[in-house]
């Protein structure tokens, strides 16, 4: 009799269990409109971002067609789905404001940079003396050596060192051990602390004037691969082509996309093919830059800087940058989404609960 006892309990506690986990359907109905108004925030645009948000909610949320509806007015999109359940209403939200971007960008090379990062050391090296407008944040000197109690000597060295070097004591420099500048377009190592100080630094005007004008940086999105505690990112050197400053390819361009593993399953490559404009403008891109890098900049990261070898025709082309196969998968159904062709935001939602 316990027996039966214990084993209806056990019954009533998994229905129990598996009630609590069942997901409610409903309706969600929400208003986007665009960040701000200008040009672009046409119908016509208001039509493309309609078309964006419908391919994302299938491709990455997973809901049927003929669960989504799209009411496109004057300055606003109402989006209606029909049968949703709990748990993919912060995925929809996000979904459908994100703006992420994939833009393929021209380089200078480090070669090219490293004089003018001398020049910027040397400038905030002055600019330290008494009566100098520079404010910078009091960091404790790093202990290289590992251990806990302080080296004397090291540390009095390692504070001479910054004291000298504000720049390259926390940007390392790309060279070799003769001194040559590394090829690449990553010109320097950071740790992830102090990257945001390398860009204040940067980003001071008596600085940026040392600059070429059509040079901007933008950071790794992973550690540096050959960096055993993983907390080093590299900072590369982009090169503005365009009159607007804008990237010259945009993912606006992908109208396929595919992951796939090699042999060993662990390199994986990410196969893209681009419309007849895409592929001209990257056939132009990649003939100009033979032997230089191409940085692949996925929202705001470089995530990879292959170097060209030739011209690239006919718009299918391959990208890889470290990805796992879930971080890769992810990314081609973005890719094959679209980007919007502006930011939008959510102004009203409401959960119509069905009968």
């Amino acid at each position: 009799m316990k027996a039966k006892i214990i084993f209806l309990a056990l019954i009533i506690a998994a229905l129990s269990s598996t009630a609590s986990t069942i997901k409610e359907n409903f309706d969600f109905k929400i208003k986007v409109v665009p960040q701000t108004f200008n040009s672009m925030t046409n119908q016509s645009g208001l039509n493309k971002a309609a078309e964006v948000i419908n391919k994302r909610l299938i491709y990455i949320v997973g809901i049927p067609q003929e669960n989504i509806k799209l009411d496109i007015a004057e300055t606003q999109i109402v989006l209606t789905l029909h049968n949703i359940d709990t748990s993919k209403v912060r995925m929809i939200k996000n979904v459908v404001t994100s703006s992420n971007t994939l833009e393929f960008w021209e380089t200078y090379e480090n070669s090219e940079i490293i004089g003018y990062l001398t020049k910027a050391d040397d400038l905030l090296r002055a600019m330290r003396t008494p009566g100098s407008t520079l404010k910078e944040e009091k960091k404790p000197i790093p202990d290289l050596t590992g251990k806990s109690t302080a080296n004397t000597a090291g540390l009095d060295s390692l504070k001479q060192f910054s004291d000298q070097n504000p720049l390259f004591s926390i940007l390392g420099p790309r060279l070799t051990t003769t001194g040559e500048a590394l090829p690449s377009c990553m010109i320097g190592l950071a740790n992830e602390k102090d990257t945001s100080m390398v860009n204040s630094y940067l980003k001071m005007d008596k600085i940026k004037d040392l600059f070429p004008d059509d040079l901007k940086f933008y950071w790794s999105s992973e550690p540096y691969k050959y960096d055993p505690s993983k907390s080093l990112y590299g900072l590369h050197a982009i090169k503005v082509t365009t009159e607007n400053r804008r990237a010259p390819l945009t993912g606006s361009a992908i109208i396929a996309a595919e992951a796939a593993t090699g042999p060993d399953k662990k390199d994986v490559k990410i196969s893209l093919t681009m419309d007849p404009e895409g592929a001209k403008t990257w056939a132009k891109i990649t003939r100009e830059n033979i032997s230089r890098c191409i940085a692949v900049v996925y929202n705001g990261y470089v995530r990879s800087y292959p170097r060209v070898q030739n011209e690239i025709s006919g718009g299918n082309t391959e990208i890889t940058g470290d990805f796992t196969i879930e971080e890769a998968n992810d990314l081609v159904n973005t890719l094959k989404s679209g980007q919007l062709p502006f930011d939008l935001k959510i102004v009203e939602e409401q959960i119509l609960k069905q009968e």
